[in-house]
């Protein structure tokens, strides 16, 4: 759900600034959107119930921009617009894409650990461990 509103919200940050200027507050509020759509995509995470679902969704985002992007700005070069606002749309876009994907990722990876922690069904200490269950320590 985050994932998909990542890239919906990358296509409209490109669109609003095909034609105009692209500012550092504009970059931070796409960094902002993108990273509040992390978090949401993270909550699953947390929950237990899916983390490669978000893994597997966020490495496609983050490698799809980036090998999308290259090509895309390599296009508009050719067309005459390299040095303009399309440009920069396209750049600074994806690049706030990849920087968010990457820290979910991050994210994710560290989260993966506790995966349970909020979920009823928790991974973690039973309780039903005994001493002999570790070996008896004379190797």
């Amino acid at each position: 759900m985050g994932v998909t509103a990542q890239l919906f919200c990358a296509a409209a940050g490109v669109v609003y600034f095909w034609q105009q200027e692209m500012t550092f507050a504009g970059y931070a509020v796409l960094q902002g959107v993108f990273l509040l759509c992390q978090a949401v995509s993270l909550i699953p995470v947390l929950w237990g119930t899916v983390p490669d679902l978000h893994h597997n969704a966020t490495l496609a985002v983050v490698c799809g921009t980036g090998v999308g992007m290259g090509p895309g700005l390599m296009a508009l070069m050719l067309t005459g617009n390299g040095n303009g606002p399309p440009a920069a749309a396209v750049l600074l876009t994806g690049s706030a894409l990849v920087l968010a994907g990457t820290v979910g990722l991050i994210s994710g990876t560290f989260l993966s650990g506790w995966q349970g922690v909020l979920g009823a069904g928790s991974a973690g200490y039973g309780g039903d461990l005994d001493v002999g269950d570790f070996g008896s320590g004379d190797d």
